[in-house]
């Protein structure tokens, strides 16, 4: 099977999505979101507004089709008018009878709002890539199945509930987070540099597919090169220009995630080094004592397999609040 980076990273952090809510809002209205340090979305079902996060040079449309993303470093405002932007707060939250979020008179606005749950560990690997707001816009061709996934959540979701009316709407959610980073990669030439901008750059996503399909082998710049169809040099610099690093230390990087991931899981040392590129162990320990700050077998101890799989649920945000 071909080599999947975006897959790769999503399994790797364990990223798991899930409705929080629905808001319905009409009139004049105007709201801040503040919760911070998780990664959220949100999907305009009917209706439009403005959406604004701290650094835009000013609010823009968000209709009807739409999705953002934000990884949880600025608050986001939504507001029926541009003018109300500055002066927005964050205020209580409202449910009518049926368990919406309300804000101001009607429903001339409907969104739904999630959230993204990580792997606290890695939270470091997605955070830090995704840049502070990703807006797809829904009429845009690369996310022309965006439309066809709200639809079948909004369907999931009316009464009366059919059964495993859950387990379908939280895999819809999943969909919806990667589909949306899909059509969000065909223009990440746009994005500053990060792992997300490399893999929708179509001369460096050969190079990193390879990285990915074949963690172990002894790759040099100049195969790396070879599969990005380039020059050495031309390689390089666009690499690093556009993932922050050089590519032999992308690689590094990658290597000590996937050893961190199974070191957790309990396999011995020796295993895991084996398993990413290194015949011998001691240089395996410098490697990953260098880049994680801590020795492979002491990791091994500290996060053993029951740690690793209670990290999400003891982070893990009620499903019942938006945002």
């Amino acid at each position: 099977m071909t080599a999947d980076p975006l897959s790769d990273l999503l399994n790797l952090v364990r990223a798991r999505c899930s409705l929080s809510g629905k808001l319905v809002a009409g009139g004049t209205w105007a709201r801040r979101f503040a919760n911070l340090d998780a990664i959220k979305f949100c999907a305009a079902i009917e209706g439009h507004c403005w959406s604004y996060v701290e650094g835009m040079p000013k609010p823009v449309w968000f209709e009807r089709g739409d999705v953002l993303v934000l990884n949880g470093t600025r608050s986001l405002v939504l507001a029926s008018d541009p003018r109300l932007v500055s002066g927005a707060v964050t205020t209580p939250h409202v449910q009518d009878g049926d368990g919406n979020y309300r804000l101001g008179q009607g429903d001339g606005f409907t969104m739904l709002g999630g959230m993204v749950q990580i792997d606290a560990q890695r939270q470091p690997l997605l955070l830090g890539s995704l840049g502070p707001l990703i807006h797809v816009n829904g009429n845009d061709p690369a996310a022309s199945n965006l439309g066809w996934l709200l639809e079948q959540i909004v369907e999931e979701m009316a009464p009366p509930c059919r059964p495993g009316h859950s387990l379908v709407v939280a895999e819809l959610a999943q969909l919806l987070f990667v589909q949306t980073l899909r059509a969000h990669l065909s223009r990440s030439s746009e994005e500053k540099g990060g792992w997300l901008r490399g893999l929708g750059d179509k001369r460096l996503a050969p190079a990193l597919a390879g990285m990915h399909a074949e963690p172990a082998r002894d790759w040099s710049l100049d195969d790396l090169a070879r599969e990005a169809g380039m020059s050495r040099t031309s390689f390089a610099v666009r690499f690093r220009d556009v993932m922050g690093m050089p590519p032999l230390t992308y690689l590094t990087n990658w290597r000590m995630h996937l050893a961190e991931r199974d070191l957790r899981a309990g396999t011995a040392v020796v295993e895991v080094a084996s398993a990413i590129g290194y015949t011998s162990e001691s240089a395996f320990s410098h490697a990953f004592k260098r880049t994680m700050g801590v020795a492979p077998g002491r990791y091994r101890k500290a996060f053993g397999k029951d740690a690793s799989m209670s990290e999400i649920d003891r982070d893990a945000k009620p499903a019942d609040d938006l945002f």
